[in-house]
C-alpha cells in the first residue's frame, strides 16, 4: 500500500503543480462563460462514459479468475458499446446545444465524443495495470499525458483558440492514456459482444454500475441544472469553486483510493483484516482533513487571487462553504474501495442512494427555492 501511494503521489502533487499552472493560464484568456459551457458537456459526457463501463473495470481488478479469454471478450464489448455511444453522443449534440439555447456546445459536444470512445475502449488495459499492481507506470503515464496535455491547451489559447482550448486537453489525454495501455497489455478485438464473460462479473459489475449512475447525479445535477436555470456565467464561478474544492479531495484521497481497492481486494476473505487496515487509513485522513478545511476557510480569497485573478472573486464565498465538506469527503471518499475489496458493491449501492437523495434534494432546494450560488452550496 505504502509503495503504490508513493508513486502515485509522486505523480499526483506534480500533477497539482501543473493542473494550477495550466487552470491558472487558461482562466486568465479565457472567460467564466466558455469554462461553464465545457463544464456542462464534461458533465454529459461523464455520464454516457458510465454506461460504456458498466462496472468492468473494478470487477476485472477483484475477480481472480478471468482468463485471457475472458479479457478479449470484455476489451471487445468496451470497443463495441463505445461505438455506440460515441454515435449516440455525438447525435445528442443538437438537442443538447438547444436544450441550453448555446449554439457552440454543438461543436464542442461532437469534438468531445472522440474522447469517450478512447476512455471505453481503455477501460480494459487500464485495469489490467491496477490489478497487476502496476502504480510506478502509473504514476509516470498519468503525469507525462498531463504535461503533454497541458502544454498543447496553453499554446493553443495564446493562440487564439479560445473555447476549444478548454477542450484539447481531455481529448489528447484520453487517445494517449489508451495508446500507453494498449501498449502495456494489448488485447485482441473480437466480433463478439462477450456475453459469457459477463456473466461471470455481472454480479459485482451490476450494483457497481447502478452505484455510478447514481453517483453521477449527487455529484453532477448542480452543474447541469445551474447551467440550465442560471445561467453559463454562474455556472463558471460554481465551477471553479467546485474543481478548487476537489483539488485536496482529488490530490489526497484519489492518491490512496486506486491503491487500495488492487492491495485490499485479497484480504476479501478476511473482513476483520480488512476492517483493521481500513481504520489506520481513517486515523491519516482524519489528521489531514479536518485541518485542511480550516485553511481553506480562512485562505478562500487569497487562494483565488493567486490562481485565477480578479474577475472570479465572485466565487469565493461559494468555494469558502464547499471547503467545509472537505475533511468530511477525504475520510468518506475512500469507502468505495472497501466495499469493492470486500466483494459488497451491493451496501455501496444502498450507501450511495442515501448519499443521492440528500444531495439532490439540497441542490434542487437551493435552485429552485433560494435561487444563489451560496444556497445550492
Amino acid at each position: 500500500l505504502l509503495s503504490g501511494v508513493f508513486y502515485t503521489a509522486i505523480a499526483k502533487y506534480s500533477g497539482i503543480l501543473i493542473s494550477l499552472i495550466i487552470t491558472g493560464v487558461l482562466a486568465r484568456l479565457i472567460s467564466p462563460d466558455k469554462f461553464g459551457i465545457v463544464a456542462v458537456v464534461t458533465v454529459i459526457t461523464f455520464f454516457f462514459s458510465i454506461f460504456s463501463d458498466l462496472g468492468i473495470g473494478a470487477a476485472i481488478i477483484q475477480n481472480k479468475e478471468l482468463q485471457q479469454k475472458d479479457l478479449n471478450q470484455l476489451f471487445s464489448f468496451t470497443v463495441w458499446s463505445g461505438c455506440i455511444l460515441t454515435l449516440l453522443f455525438f447525435l445528442c449534440s443538437w438537442p443538447i446545444s438547444f436544450f441550453y439555447k448555446e449554439p457552440s456546445m454543438k461543436t464542442i459536444t461532437q469534438l468531445l465524443a472522440i474522447n469517450l470512445f478512447f476512455a471505453s475502449a481503455n477501460i480494459v488495459p487500464n485495469a489490467l495495470l491496477y490489478k497487476a499492481k502496476a502504480f510506478k507506470f502509473l504514476a509516470w503515464r498519468s503525469l507525462g499525458v498531463q504535461v503533454s496535455g497541458g502544454i498543447i491547451a496553453i499554446l493553443a489559447a495564446l493562440g487564439g483558440a479560445g473555447l476549444y482550448a478548454l477542450i484539447i486537453n481531455p481529448i489528447l489525454s484520453s487517445i494517449l492514456l489508451f495508446i500507453i495501455s494498449y501498449q502495456k497489455y494489448p488485447q485482441t478485438l473480437e466480433m463478439t459482444w462477450g456475453i459469457p464473460s459477463i456473466r461471470k462479473i455481472f454480479k459485482f459489475s451490476a450494483y457497481q454500475f447502478i452505484f455510478n449512475i447514481i453517483n453521477y447525479f449527487s455529484r453532477n445535477l448542480d452543474k447541469l441544472l445551474i447551467g440550465k436555470y442560471m445561467g453559463m456565467s454562474p455556472l463558471g464561478y460554481y465551477e471553479k469553486s467546485y474543481r478548487l474544492m476537489m483539488l485536496p479531495l482529488q490530490n489526497i484521497t484519489h492518491v490512496i483510493s486506486p491503491v487500495m481497492h488492487p492491495i485490499f481486494s485479497g484480504f476479501q476473505d478476511d473482513l476483520h483484516k480488512l476492517a483493521d487496515s481500513y481504520e489506520k487509513v481513517i486515523h491519516i485522513l482524519a489528521f489531514i482533513g479536518l485541518p485542511l478545511s480550516a485553511l481553506l476557510w480562512f485562505s478562500a480569497r487569497e487562494i483565488t487571487l493567486i490562481l485565477f485573478g480578479d474577475q472570479w472573486m465572485p466565487s469565493v464565498p461559494v468555494f469558502q462553504i464547499l471547503s467545509i465538506s472537505v475533511g468530511i469527503q477525504i475520510i468518506l471518499s475512500t469507502s468505495g474501495s472497501i466495499f469493492q475489496a470486500a466483494n459488497d458493491t451491493k451496501s455501496l449501492f444502498i450507501c450511495g442512494v442515501f448519499s443521492t437523495l440528500l444531495n439532490v434534494s439540497g441542490i434542487v432546494i437551493g435552485i429552485f427555492v433560494f435561487k444563489t450560488l451560496e444556497a445550492i452550496a
